[in-house]
Parts: C-alpha cells; sequence; structure tokens
C-alpha cells in the first residue's frame, strides 16, 4: 500500500466544480435536438466548431463522439492551439469522464483518496465504462497543444492526467503507479509535462508526486 493521498480533495472540488458549471450551461444553452442530430461530416469548419460547442454544452457523449471525429479530420499545424483544446475537451466528454466525478468526490469525502484499495473498490466498476481510445485522444491533443508552443489550462491537464491514471489502473488491475507497463508510463509522462508547464499550480505538483512518489 502506498503512503501519501493519490487524488486530493482539491483536484476533485476542481473537477466538480467544472461538471456542475457545464451543468448548468446544459440546463440554459442547450441547442436544440435537431442541430445535434446532424451529421457534422456535412458541415463546413466553422459549422463544425460551433456544432462541437454545442456538443460540449449537450454533456451528450455521442454527440461530443460525432463533432470530434468530423472537426479533427479538418484541424492541423496551421491552426491555432485553440482549436486542439477544443477537440481535447470533446475528447474528454466522448469517453465518459465526467461520469466518475461522483465516485471521486464521495472518496475525497469519506476520506478515502489514500487507499489503494478503495480506490479500486469505488471507481473499479467504472474503469470498463470509459472510452479509453478517446483519452487516448485528448492526451494526442494536449500534446499537439504543445508543439505548438502553448500550454493547456489547470483544468484541461487534471481532468486528462486523471483519465490517463483511471486508464493505467484498467490496464494493470491497480492504481498503484509503481506497477508498471505503458499506460503507467504515459500517465507519469503526461503528469510531469503538465506539472513542468504550469509550475505554480500546487494541485498539478501533488498530483505529479503521485505518479513519481
Amino acid at each position: 500500500m502506498r503512503s501519501g493521498v493519490p487524488f486530493s480533495a482539491g483536484v476533485v472540488l476542481l473537477l466538480a466544480a467544472a461538471v456542475a458549471l457545464s451543468s448548468c450551461e446544459q440546463a440554459f444553452t442547450t441547442s436544440p435536438l435537431s442541430w445535434l442530430e446532424r451529421d457534422p461530416d456535412n458541415m463546413s469548419k466553422e459549422q463544425q466548431i460551433r456544432y462541437a460547442e454545442d456538443a460540449l454544452r449537450s454533456g451528450s457523449k455521442s454527440s461530443a463522439s460525432k463533432a470530434y471525429d468530423a472537426l479533427s479530420k479538418n484541424v492541423d499545424g496551421d491552426d491555432p492551439a485553440e482549436l486542439n483544446l477544443l477537440l481535447a475537451d470533446l475528447a474528454m466528454s466522448a469517453s465518459g469522464f465526467a461520469d466518475t466525478t461522483g465516485d471521486l468526490l464521495k472518496l475525497a469525502f469519506d476520506g478515502k483518496l489514500n487507499s489503494e484499495q478503495d480506490l479500486q473498490d469505488q471507481l473499479g466498476s467504472k474503469l470498463s465504462e470509459l472510452d479509453y481510445d478517446y483519452i487516448v485522444k485528448a492526451k494526442d491533443q494536449i500534446e499537439q497543444v504543445h508543439a505548438k508552443g502553448q500550454v493547456a489550462s489547470e483544468q484541461a491537464y487534471l481532468e486528462v492526467g486523471l483519465a490517463l491514471v483511471m486508464r493505467a489502473a484498467s490496464a494493470t488491475d491497480s492504481f498503484d503507479p509503481n506497477a508498471g507497463g505503458a499506460e503507467w508510463d504515459d500517465a507519469q509522462s503526461f503528469g510531469s509535462t503538465a506539472a513542468g508547464n504550469l509550475q505554480d499550480s500546487e494541485l498539478l505538483q501533488d498530483f505529479n508526486t503521485y505518479l513519481i512518489a
């Protein structure tokens, strides 16, 4: 059993606040269903961007998936990093990661974030429900942001980083970063880069400490 706190309560509360804000936006700004039922492959790039933003506000994983698949074909190295960040958000929405936030909050409030067994008990059943292909795509989009000389937000780094941890835990049946394997290597590399890019973020520093301790 590892000592220390894998995910600080601050990390989880930040994510919970983001999900709550998204829910509020969804309640007031969700676009008509007929718009999201359209095929974004047949839209112009500008329309695909609008569709992507509406898909995020809707909270629909299927719409986020369609939006990502369509828009990603039209974003390249000449586009601003903001579009890669939009794609990363879409991929995270499509992955189903937001569905785990309540479980992370419960662990935080119960004071059980320092227990690998409790993490496994609370999150184990959810690990098989995530779409890890989209989580990897989110990571790839953040790397494209870096390639353009930009950095992501604290929230984006934490969400993708935590999702990569869940991917690694699913692959190794363990929340111990010392379990080894390519998936843990990916999570550790991502956490180190994020902490290095936003050195003033205590949350990212704590998260990186968990990954490398």
